[in-house]
């Protein structure tokens, strides 16, 4: 948005003075919640309602680094309209804005301050949340399609179509809207099904849709589910594994049906580790760096179909500081060709810029007719 406004004013079109004077206008709603992503890297399949654990197990705070990261990259004159302390003031104030704080919080916040706070929010130009799929829930359940909405993906689960692909993709997206630069869509929320959960799989259910501010490559499809054929697939994995490797087995049905072919059941929802003839389901992000700092392994992952993301997505557990102990040449990404389809690039949002940068650039991708060369992009 930057270069074109620059470009403009190149030809003496008085682009970026109009922008910074028209965005004055533009009232946004911002809401941060304050739990969201913590149970991810500790093996939590999400953090709604199991906070306590999550501390218990080491979790920590994600959520308003990337809202900071949001609003740092957002760089205009609007006006903010936020919750009291950690779901909105204090990360809005540490960006240089002075937000009208619209509703107060207790120190300890539930789905409830979410709901009653976007009640507050519905009038206003547009409402940006900060969370995953469970807040896109509580935004939906108020708002529905009425007012436009922007998620800032900072989520255990974010297989809803209402994210954008990382925080600085929803600054632009943010930035496009006070022009009328975008088009408004109704794109499906989603979550998990929380009884298949106790079953080990996932079953997507929709739960409304939400009014969002589209601008091509900056914003991620919902999840979806695709065919082809597994068999060819399994098979040509079992070409290239080895029985005393160390392997770390991503989420999704694709990976546990290789697993399945090396003779284990996989945690569909979770990262499991192969470790020489040995299986451990289920393991954290601590876990995780105890083998990569003894072991060579290799990172088995598959891209989440209809988004692209193979890292950020629903296996947090394999963190930055995970990844980084990695070669990126050790990094094994499966998929059907049918999944590939609907995919313009592999997708990776860390958390980490500098690691998102460093993972770019082709890769192989192994598929059930062989060997393909897919790009990645953060």
């Amino acid at each position: 948005m930057d270069r074109i406004l620059k470009f403009l004013n190149c030809y003496g079109i008085d682009a970026i003075e109009d922008f910074e004077r028209w965005s004055r206008g533009v009232k946004i709603g911002f809401v941060v919640n304050p739990i969201a992503g913590m149970g991810g890297r500790v093996g939590l399949k999400g953090t709604d309602g199991k906070y306590d654990l999550a501390l218990k197990l080491g979790a920590k705070p994600v959520s308003n680094e990337r809202a900071f990261e949001f609003l740092r990259n957002l760089r205009l004159n609007v006006e903010i309209y936020t919750c009291s302390g950690e779901m909105g003031e204090r990360v809005a104030r540490m960006a240089g804005y002075d937000p009208n704080v619209i509703y107060k919080t207790n120190d300890m916040t539930t789905s409830e301050d979410t709901k009653l706070a976007v009640e507050r929010m519905r009038n206003l130009d547009l409402i940006v949340f900060v969370g995953g799929d469970g807040t896109a829930r509580d935004v939906c359940e108020v708002v529905g399609d009425e007012t436009p909405v922007i998620g800032v993906p900072s989520g255990v689960k974010m297989y809803s179509g209402v994210f954008g692909l990382n925080p600085r993709a929803c600054a632009e997206v943010v930035r496009f809207f006070v022009r009328g630069l975008t088009h408004l869509e109704l794109r499906e929320v989603v979550d998990v099904d929380e009884s298949s959960l106790s079953d080990d799989r996932i079953v997507l259910k929709i739960f409304g849709y939400l009014n969002v501010p589209v601008v091509s490559n900056f914003v991620q499809g919902v999840k979806r589910r695709y065919g082809g054929n597994l068999e060819n697939l399994m098979r040509n994995f079992l070409n290239i594994f080895d029985r005393d490797g160390v392997y770390i087995f991503g989420p999704g049905g694709t990976v546990s049906h290789i697993v399945r072919s090396l003779g284990f059941e996989k945690t569909v929802t979770g990262v499991d580790v192969y470790v020489k003839g040995e299986f451990v389901k289920d393991v954290s992000e601590r876990e995780l760096l105890s083998i990569v700092d003894r072991y060579d392994a290799w990172i088995v992952i598959t891209p989440i179909g209809g988004q692209g993301f193979i890292f950020g997505r629903g296996n947090l557990q394999i963190s930055p500081d995970v990844l980084r102990r990695v070669e990126r040449s050790r990094i094994i990404v499966v998929s059907t060709v049918d999944k590939l389809r609907d995919i313009d690039f592999l997708r990776v949002d860390t958390g980490d810029e500098e690691l998102d940068r460093d993972l770019e650039g082709e890769i192989e991708v192994l598929t059930d007719v062989g060997l393909l060369r897919f790009f990645v992009k953060a």
